[in-house]
């Protein structure tokens, strides 16, 4: 059987009356977002809130001796989270190898 593409395709929801109790629901569940998981994610606004003229106190720590920084997410990690080193002496992490 051919499928012609450019014809106007129907959407189930144009099947189900909104005037009706049953059709105001199945409309709603059709507007929420749903997750991998078959989860309803629900929308999340941002605050408006200005904070541009706000300062961030933040401690800053040097990089330790047994430190590293990866030269592919520029993480600071830990040297036992070294995957390999590039040839041009760059190193990798384990969560970018």
């Amino acid at each position: 059987m051919a499928t012609d593409y450019d014809a106007p395709r129907r959407r189930v929801d144009d099947d189900l009356e909104t005037d009706s109790l049953e059709g105001l629901k199945a409309a709603e569940n059709a507007s929420l977002d749903v997750d991998d998981d078959g989860e309803v994610v629900e929308s999340y606004d941002l605050p408006t809130l200005d904070l541009s003229g706000e300062d961030i106190n933040v401690t800053v720590v040097p990089r330790r001796a047994d430190e590293f920084t990866c030269g592919s997410c520029f993480i600071v990690q830990r040297r036992n989270r070294i995957d390999h080193t590039e040839d041009d002496g760059t190193i990798i992490c384990m969560d970018c190898a």
